[in-house]
């Protein structure tokens, strides 16, 4: 980078939580209103999926959403502002409430 200013993670994502963070979305659609603003990322290796979201400190603050069984390979996001997770194996699921949900 030459010339400009770098960015610091937000959070840190240790091997005691995972192998292979897969990043995401921020969450903007309307089945999960509790969770607007927060971004949503997962682990490849463990199916697990996480929310963060900035407290009023400033600080950033992580929380486990689910743990599936998963191979977590991508995060895709409708024109709704909904989350689909694509799994490795070869579906993709819409994430609601506590439940990732086949999409056909």
């Amino acid at each position: 980078l030459s010339g400009g200013e770098l960015t610091m993670p937000v959070l840190d994502y240790t091997h005691d939580q995972g192998c292979s963070v897969t990043g995401g979305y921020v969450y903007r659609g309307g089945a999960l209103p509790d969770l607007q603003g927060h971004y949503f990322y997962g682990d490849y290796c463990n199916g697990r999926i996480w929310t963060a979201i900035q407290n009023e400190n400033g600080l950033w603050e992580s929380d486990l959403f689910m743990a599936t069984e998963f191979v977590i390979s991508s995060f895709g996001e409708d024109a709704d502002g909904e989350l689909y997770l694509v799994d490795y194996k070869g579906a993709i699921y819409r994430l609601e409430g506590l439940a990732a949900t086949a999409t056909e």
